[in-house]
């Protein structure tokens, strides 16, 4: 894949929805997992949620990682050719791949979705999405924007 030239203004899209996503999704924070279990719009919020914000940050990473030339086999490995390109740090983007199989699993429902895994993304892993986007605002910060 040949490089091409990071389209700037789609990567910030990408992170605003991200951003704007976790400020909805902090509300939702501190619930009972019982909620979850009981409330299906409860679940229903946190699930979409958490799906946009994996998308959103997938997205990003496979755009970042073509520009740069890199092959992106799959959305693991997109996260694993920004650390390449030292746009994440390498402890972070082995946590982060996750993302993808979670998004994975959200979208074409392999697997029913553990209410659990929702009730723990969304009060342990949620500042990751964040994180996240921190490291890509300080990447594209330092680019020229044409």
């Amino acid at each position: 894949m040949s490089p091409g030239k990071i389209d700037i203004p789609v990567v910030r899209r990408h992170l605003l929805a991200i951003d704007a996503v976790v400020q909805t999704l902090r509300a939702h924070q501190g619930r009972p997992l019982g909620l979850l279990e009981r409330d299906v719009e409860e679940r229903w919020v946190i699930e979409r949620g958490l799906q946009l914000c994996a998308q959103n940050a997938l997205d990003v990473a496979t755009h970042l990682a073509a520009a740069a030339g890199l092959d992106v086999p799959d959305y693991a490995a997109a996260i694993s050719r920004l650390v390449e390109l030292d746009i994440l740090r390498r402890d972070f983007g082995e946590k982060f791949r996750s993302v993808a199989g979670f998004r994975n699993v959200v979208v074409h429902g392999y697997l029913d979705v553990d209410i659990q895994l929702l009730h723990r993304l969304l009060n342990q892993r949620l500042d990751d999405f964040a994180e996240f986007a921190n490291h890509v605002s300080s990447y594209i910060a330092s680019q020229p924007e044409t």
